[in-house]
């Protein structure tokens, strides 16, 4: 199955919290029951090094409900760029049966006050 593609923006030092409701390319919502989730983003998809890796927390495996969320401390460090990320799913009992279910952009703006 395809990735839903949703572009994500943030500003530097800021707090980024989101949270998205998982559906397939059809609307139908991904029950994430016996899966864990993972992302990263790049600044290009063929880099080998992450900007920044994640661990989406699910919030309603049934309903498809995950959180996305950066601290501030983390945030201030990443570079002002339109930047790439995807998260993935994968069946806890076979870490190898992997399917990207989020992509897009990643856009980080800069800080003005500081």
């Amino acid at each position: 199955m395809s990735a839903v593609v949703t572009d994500l923006s943030l500003t530097q030092g800021s707090l980024f919290s989101i949270r998205i409701a998982l559906t397939d390319v059809n609307g139908a919502v991904q029950d994430l029951t016996n899966y864990g989730i993972r992302g990263a983003v790049k600044n290009r998809y063929s880099d080998t090094a992450s900007l920044v890796s994640f661990i989406p927390v699910i919030f309603d495996a049934t309903g498809g409900l995950i959180d996305i969320s950066f601290l501030p401390s983390v945030t201030k460090d990443l570079p002002v760029t339109e930047a790439v990320y995807d998260v993935e799913k994968y069946l806890l009992s076979d870490a190898e049966s992997v399917e990207k279910v989020l992509a897009g952009k990643f856009i980080i703006n800069p800080e003005v006050t500081t």
